[in-house]
C-alpha cells in the first residue's frame, strides 16, 4: 500500500513538472519558439540526411523550411504524448484497481478522464499562447495535442496488458498446478 501510494506522488510530481515543461515552452515567444525548433530541427537533420554539412547553407535552410511546420506540429503530438502517458498511469493509481472494475464503464477512469485533463490542458495552454507576442490560439493544435494524448492514453494501456500477461506467465510458471 505504502509504495502505491509513493509511486502516485512521484507521477503526480512527474505529471506537474511535464505541464510546466509544456507551459514553459508556451511561453516563448515566437522568435524565440522559432529558433528553438529550428535549431533543434537542424541538429536532427545533420544526423538523418545524408551529407548534411557538405549542402550549402541555402540549401540546408530550403530543408528546413520544407519541414519546420510539420516538426513543430509533432512537436506538440510529442508533447501531449507524454502527458497523456502521465495522466493515465497518475489516475491508475489514484482509483484502486477494485474500483476500477466495479465502475460500470471501467474505461471511463482508463481512458475518457485521462483524455478529458489532457483537453483541458491542451485548451488552456492554447489561450495561453494567444497572450504570448506573436503566437496564437489554434483549434488544430488542441487538435493534435488531443491526438497525443490518446496515443499517450493508449502506451499506458497497452503497458499495462502486457505487464498484467507477464505477471500471470509467471505466475503459472511458479504455479503449474492452476
Amino acid at each position: 500500500m505504502r509504495s502505491r501510494r509513493t509511486a502516485f506522488r512521484i507521477l503526480l510530481l512527474l505529471t506537474l513538472v511535464w505541464m510546466g515543461v509544456i507551459f514553459w515552452f508556451s511561453s516563448r515567444n515566437a522568435a524565440e519558439s522559432s529558433s528553438l525548433s529550428r535549431g533543434l530541427l537542424r541538429g536532427i537533420l545533420s544526423v538523418i540526411v545524408p551529407h548534411w554539412e557538405q549542402r550549402t547553407a541555402a540549401a540546408q535552410l530550403q530543408i528546413i523550411r520544407a519541414v519546420h511546420t510539420l516538426f513543430r506540429k509533432l512537436g506538440h503530438f510529442s508533447e501531449f504524448t507524454v502527458l497523456g502517458l502521465l495522466l493515465a498511469m497518475t489516475l491508475r493509481l489514484f482509483f484502486r484497481p477494485d474500483q476500477i472494475r466495479r465502475q460500470s464503464h471501467p474505461r471511463l477512469t482508463g481512458i475518457a478522464l485521462p483524455a478529458l485533463l489532457a483537453l483541458l490542458y491542451a485548451c488552456s495552454d492554447e489561450i495561453h499562447q494567444r497572450f504570448v507576442a506573436g503566437r496564437s490560439c489554434e483549434l488544430r493544435d488542441v487538435c493534435i495535442d488531443l491526438a497525443g494524448a490518446f496515443c499517450g492514453i493508449l502506451c499506458c494501456m497497452l503497458l499495462l496488458r502486457i505487464r498484467k500477461k507477464h505477471r500471470l506467465r509467471r505466475i503459472r510458471h511458479e504455479n503449474p498446478a492452476c
